[in-house]
């Protein structure tokens, strides 16, 4: 399982991370020695907010067995890394291709309705990987 640690600090390292899920990670294997997690394990996502210029910093830890992932979520969620506090869910991977809001599918129909009051999706973000913006509501914006 993926777990996903929402706005960590800026200046974070991976070594940081792994510190952070070890100190919970252990103690779900009681009678075990201690186990440490891989920095292969670790990605950090810095995501930038193409309006406002501000910079986030996300990270994703492949944490196994599955029980264990969800007992650390369960313990660090709330918790504070390096002074703030994270936010710690499990990471569900989204594709564009399943949203009916997208116009460019084909398989969309006219009839579908938005039971929503307003659009809760974020405005275009840049990954750390990426050049232009992410696609926001099928259209592509610069």
């Amino acid at each position: 399982m993926i777990i996903f640690l929402r706005n960590i600090p800026l200046k974070t390292k991976k070594y940081e991370i792994a510190g952070f899920i070890e100190r919970v990670y252990n103690h779900c294997f009681l009678g075990r020695p201690s186990t440490k997690i891989s920095i292969a394990d670790i990605e950090i996502l810095s995501i930038q907010d193409v309006d406002s210029n501000t910079l986030e910093k996300h990270g994703l830890v492949r944490v196994s067995p599955k029980e264990v992932a969800k007992r650390v979520i369960k313990k660090l969620d709330g918790t504070s890394l390096k002074g703030t506090h994270v936010t710690v869910r499990e990471y569900i991977n989204r594709s564009v291709h399943n949203d009916p809001r997208n116009e460019l599918l084909p398989d969309t129909t006219k009839d579908f309705k938005e039971r929503r009051a307003s659009d809760r999706r974020r405005k275009p973000l840049i990954n750390s990987w990426q050049k232009a913006p992410i696609l926001v509501h099928g259209v592509h914006v610069i």
